[in-house]
């Protein structure tokens, strides 16, 4: 099973003509056209692959790779209100318990004559949500039939989230309405990790750049190695 999620996104657009455009809300609106697990083949991996419809009514959806200042940021590193020092791991008012989420390891390297120093520092950070721009979170049925979210980063040592960025779909940069097909498609080893499970649902949700969120679907409930396809 690999650690760290590998995902695609495909867009087919529909931009309607200037004399035809409809008008849509601003906040974009998604549905779901399908999706699926799929085993690769030669490999104990398998691929989730989702479908969904959008509209938005301004087209300003989608991320460049190398957006990484605010809001776009993927962290704010916390800083001692009073010493105005970065806040580390065992300093006061920082969780007790390390864990990957509240906590990055930073490394850095040093020479000392011909040896190489590889310090690390382990300070406090708040995640940025916004850095991301497409989200998907796994849920996991309890024994009393109640569904909880799955966090990779605490229950699959350390691992990223599902979520992902899809690529600027308006490359005109007007204000445009723009609707059709995001695909996105996820290789990771779901049919071993969930194997256990009663069922799973899948929560997906996405996101413009003024930070927009659309609405939420939830799929219904699965088992992963019942409804898993073939390799082709």
């Amino acid at each position: 099973m690999v650690k760290n999620p590998l995902w695609f996104l495909l867009i087919i657009l529909s931009l309607a003509s200037c004399q035809e455009r409809p008008t849509f809300p601003e906040t974009p609106t998604i549905g779901l056209n399908e999706y699926y697990f799929k085993l690769i083949q030669n490999l104990s991996l398998d691929s989730l692959v989702i479908k969904l419809q959008f509209e938005d009514g301004d087209g300003n959806l989608g991320l460049y790779s190398d957006e990484t200042d605010p809001p776009y940021h993927l962290m704010d590193v916390q800083i001692d209100p009073v010493t105005g020092d970065t806040l580390r791991f065992g300093d006061p008012n920082t969780p007790e318990d390390y864990n990957c989420v509240d906590y990055e390891i930073i490394r850095k390297e040093s020479s000392a004559g011909d040896s190489l120093v590889v310090t690390a520092d382990t300070i406090y950070v708040i995640r940025n949500p916004d850095h991301f721009n497409f989200f998907l979170t796994f849920l996991i049925e309890n024994d009393d039939g109640s569904y909880r979210e799955f966090n990779p980063a605490l229950e699959r040592n350390c691992a990223p989230p599902y979520h992902g960025r899809f690529f600027i779909l308006n490359t005109a940069g007007d204000i445009r309405p723009l609707t059709g097909e995001l695909q996105y498609s996820l290789v990771s080893g779901f049919r071993l990790l969930f194997r256990n499970e009663k069922s799973i649902k899948l929560r997906i949700q996405i996101q413009d750049r003024a930070l927009n969120k659309s609405n939420i679907i939830e799929t219904e409930p699965i088992k992963i190695n019942d409804v898993i396809r073939p390799p082709d």
